[in-house]
């Protein structure tokens, strides 16, 4: 098989499609990497696959939001931002986050796939705003996790910076009619062969928690997390929910 073919293989692969599409809907690309890749969708069929579920099993947690205005003042601190953040990045070979957003508007509105991936983005970057207003990061990992067939819990897990340590958050899908019952404790799989690493218990007021530094080296490598109702031991066949977990940055 000849060099072009080997690559050109390598987007049939199911888990390298899953982690390009994780990152595409999440809006967590540059601009040369999202219209490389959506070269590559038009090309590959396990690519688009991956993306429309992606979209679709995002889409709720984007509606599960509750609609309310966002202050007027907001909207200017964005834009003063934006603005400053741009200025300082000219010339640099770097981008950053805001630059990147703003760069990627166009190509998000003339894109079907990329009206959703334009409102989970501007969703996930607002409630950053809101909840952190001095500091803005994507996460590094995120695994979508099901019951009964629907996503219903979202885990988010954020590198350490600066001395800090690595933490996780845990969003519901607000369109749920109910939960499971019971204790709810999360799992990481540990990755290839490795036993599974308790990472904490879910609660609603427990929704950000820091981990050490086995319990994200266990995200890191991870293939899967998983909820379970007990705290001695979890499996795919007995979780109460599960999914995939997939790395945001650095693939």
């Amino acid at each position: 098989m000849s060099g072009s073919m080997k690559r050109a293989a390598r987007y049939d692969n199911p888990e390298l499609c899953d982690q390009l599409a994780a990152q595409y809907v999440a809006g967590d690309m540059t601009p040369r990497v999202r219209r490389r890749t959506e070269q590559l969708m038009r090309r590959h069929t396990a690519l688009r696959t991956a993306v429309d579920f992606w979209c679709a099993n995002l889409e709720p947690l984007q509606q599960s939001y509750p609609g309310q205005a966002v202050p007027a003042e907001l909207w200017t601190r964005i834009e003063r931002r934006v603005k400053a953040d741009v200025k300082q990045q000219q010339g640099q070979s770097s981008t950053s986050f805001w630059s990147r957003l703003t760069a990627q508007w166009d190509i998000w509105r003339t894109s079907a796939i990329g009206g959703m991936a334009t409102a989970l983005a501007l969703v996930v970057t607002l409630t950053l705003v809101l909840g952190q207003p001095t500091e803005l990061r994507a996460a590094d990992y995120m695994a979508p996790l099901s019951w009964q067939g629907d996503v219903a819990l979202v885990v988010s897990g954020y590198k350490g910076q600066d001395g800090d340590a690595p933490w996780i958050s845990t969003q519901w899908s607000e369109r749920l009619g109910a939960r499971p019952e019971g204790e709810l404790h999360l799992w990481a799989d540990g990755g290839v062969d490795q036993s599974w690493v308790y990472l904490g218990k879910v609660t609603p007021e427990n929704r950000r928690w820091q981990l050490d530094s086995d319990a994200w080296q266990a995200v890191a490598n991870s293939r899967n997390l998983a909820v379970s109702t007990s705290a001695d031991s979890v499996s795919l066949e007995t979780a109460a929910l599960d999914g995939p977990c997939v790395q945001l940055t650095n693939w």
